[in-house]
C-alpha cells in the first residue's frame, strides 16, 4: 500500500482519539450570538472576534527549514499544534455554550513532494479536537538559496487553508512566510537544523444564515470578516533534529493577536 494512501485514514484515527472525551463541544453554535441581551451589532462583534482567533489556531504552521526535499524527495509527518485560546472571553463562551477549555490539540497530517528548481508543493489535513470541524490545506516553497556551506538558505512559501464542516460560518486563512536555516551535522550521524521566519496571514471568514436565540427566532447573516482588514504578523523559530530519513521538529509561534502556539512534528524524509 502506498503511504499517501494513508492519508484520509490517519487523520480520521486521529479525530476519533482527539474527540473521544467530549463530542461536539467546538461545533460553535453562531446562533447564541444575537439574543434578548445582545444585538445583531453586538453579535457581528463576538463573530469577528471568534473568527479571528479561531482562524490563527488552525492557520498553516510551518515546521520545516526553509530547505526543500530535492527533486525526488517525498516527506510524511504527524505534525500537532498545542494552542492556548481566550476562553475566558464571551466569543468562546457563548459559541460553545459555556464549556470551553483553556488550550486546543489540534493534529495535523502532512505530506510534502520535492519539484525541480528548488519547488516544493504539500498538503495537509488538520482536526479541531471535539467537533466536526476539518481543515484542509496546500502549500507552494521555493528555496531561493540552499545548499552551499556558509550561507543560510532562504526560501519563501505560499499557503492556504480552507475550513470544512462548519455548519453556521466559512473561514479560510493563509498568506506567504519567508524562512532562514542552516544545518550542521551532530557527531557524524545527526543533523541539527535552527530556522526562523516571518508570516503575513490573513483571515477571511462569512456567515452562513442562522436562527438567534430570541423568542422570535429571526434569521441573522453576520458581515463578512474581510481578509484585506484581517492581516497578522506572525514570527517563529523552530529546530529540526533529522537522522537518516526519521526527524523530530520542534516550533515557536508568536502572534501579533495575542494568540501564540507551540508545533511539533514526528516526520520521513525519502
Amino acid at each position: 500500500m502506498k503511504i499517501w494512501n494513508l492519508f484520509p485514514a490517519c487523520v480520521l484515527s486521529l479525530a476519533l482519539i482527539s474527540g473521544a472525551a467530549r463530542a461536539n463541544r467546538y461545533d460553535l453554535h453562531l446562533g447564541n450570538f444575537v439574543s434578548d441581551n445582545c444585538t445583531v451589532s453586538c453579535g457581528q462583534e463576538l463573530f469577528d472576534q471568534l473568527m479571528r482567533e479561531l482562524g490563527l489556531a488552525t492557520a498553516p504552521v510551518f515546521l520545516s527549514p526553509a530547505e526543500t526535499l530535492g527533486l525526488n524527495g517525498f516527506s510524511f509527518s504527524l505534525e500537532g499544534s498545542v494552542v492556548p485560546i481566550h476562553n475566558d472571553e464571551d466569543y468562546w463562551q457563548v459559541a460553545t455554550e459555556g464549556d470551553p477549555s483553556s488550550v486546543l490539540f489540534i493534529p495535523h497530517i502532512h505530506i510534502r513532494k520535492g519539484l525541480p528548481f528548488s519547488f516544493e508543493v504539500g498538503a495537509q489535513m488538520s482536526y479541531v479536537p471535539e467537533s466536526e470541524l476539518f481543515v484542509m490545506g496546500a502549500e507552494l516553497k521555493w528555496a531561493l538559496n540552499e545548499g552551499f556551506y556558509f550561507i543560510p538558505d532562504f526560501a519563501v512559501r505560499f499557503s492556504i487553508n480552507h475550513m470544512i464542516g462548519a455548519k453556521d460560518f466559512e473561514l479560510s486563512t493563509g498568506g506567504w512566510d519567508v524562512s532562514l536555516s542552516k544545518a550542521f551535522g551532530v557527531g557524524g550521524m545527526l543533523s541539527l537544523t535552527p530556522y526562523v521566519g516571518y508570516n503575513m496571514m490573513f483571515v477571511h471568514a462569512s456567515s452562513h444564515v442562522v436562527l438567534d436565540s430570541t423568542a422570535a427566532m429571526n434569521q441573522v447573516v453576520f458581515g463578512t470578516v474581510n481578509w484585506q482588514d484581517n492581516m497578522f504578523h506572525r514570527f517563529f523559530v523552530g529546530c529540526r533534529l533529522k537522522t537518516y530519513i526519521f526527524q523530530i521538529t520542534v516550533e515557536g509561534l508568536f502572534s501579533n493577536n495575542n494568540l501564540h502556539m507551540f508545533n511539533f512534528k514526528l516526520g520521513f524524509d525519502y
